[in-house]
């Protein structure tokens, strides 16, 4: 086994624990960090049923001018971490749970279609936008002040999603016009409409693209998380409900048990 598999294989073995997997040192580069990101999602993936999507993270201008980076980066989703809007999810697995609202793609049978990976080949390639929560867990890292090589590492501390039930093709959403809300146990928290970090068919563009160029495909049926529209939003230990809404795309809850 060698030095790379066998620190997935603890990685992965502490987060199907419910801990945030950590490193021994920062990858030297992003080409190293998506080696060890492949070898956790692969590890994980046996475990959680199997890969599902894919998240991006670092697609607004202001992220990558932070991280001095000219793309964005993406992480795996996994199958057993996909939830339904309604979803009843112990906050004991996700001690350090923080939220993003997101336009979520649903890929579709033309993401066989291939290169060239422009616009009209993501349009193609969507079957249909929800939105969408993504969960995350830092284990109480600051995320402007972690190495991006660490981040993509850990797959950018995604530890699922959770989509809304209502759906739309993408010609028939306006994404330049979305408003959306967040709401903690009924209080609002967040607001913001044409919030989006990158249109969403450029985010899935790009992400087809990368993949390529990374030897992977991306299969019908796969989630695509945009981008979020408003900041990071840390879930307070003593939250229990989550309830987002997304202009022409209803609503997205969640539940936490004590």
């Amino acid at each position: 086994m060698s030095a790379t598999t066998s620190t997935a294989e603890s990685m992965a073995e502490a987060r199907m624990s419910g801990a945030v997997p950590g490193l021994a040192e920062t990858p030297p580069d992003l080409a190293a960090a998506y080696a060890l990101q492949d070898a956790y999602a692969a590890a994980v993936a046996r475990r959680a049923g199997g890969i599902a999507g894919y998240k991006l993270a670092v697609n607004g201008k202001a992220q990558m001018a932070h991280f001095g980076v000219r793309e964005p980066v993406c992480a795996r989703l996994f199958g057993a971490e996909i939830h339904a809007s309604g979803a009843e999810l112990p906050r004991s697995r996700l001690p350090g749970l923080a939220v993003e609202v997101e336009l979520a793609a649903i890929l579709g049978e033309g993401v066989r279609r291939g290169a060239p990976f422009d616009r009209a080949a993501a349009l193609a390639a969507i079957d249909r936008f929800h939105a969408a929560f993504e969960l995350i867990d830092m284990g109480g890292r600051n995320l402007a002040a972690t190495p991006l090589a660490e981040a993509v590492a850990l797959n950018v501390f995604n530890v699922g999603a959770v989509l809304g039930a209502q759906s739309v093709p993408p010609g028939a959403l306006d994404t330049g016009a979305i408003g959306v809300t967040l709401e903690i146990d009924g209080r609002q928290v967040a607001e913001a409409r044409g919030a989006a970090p990158q249109d969403p068919v450029d985010a899935v563009a790009w992400l087809l693209g990368h993949l390529a160029g990374r030897g992977i495909a991306a299969e019908p049926g796969m989630v695509v998380l945009c981008g979020t529209h408003v900041p990071l939003t840390p879930v307070p230990p003593a939250a229990r409900q989550l309830r987002c809404t997304m202009t022409g795309l209803g609503e997205v809850r969640l539940s936490l048990l004590p």
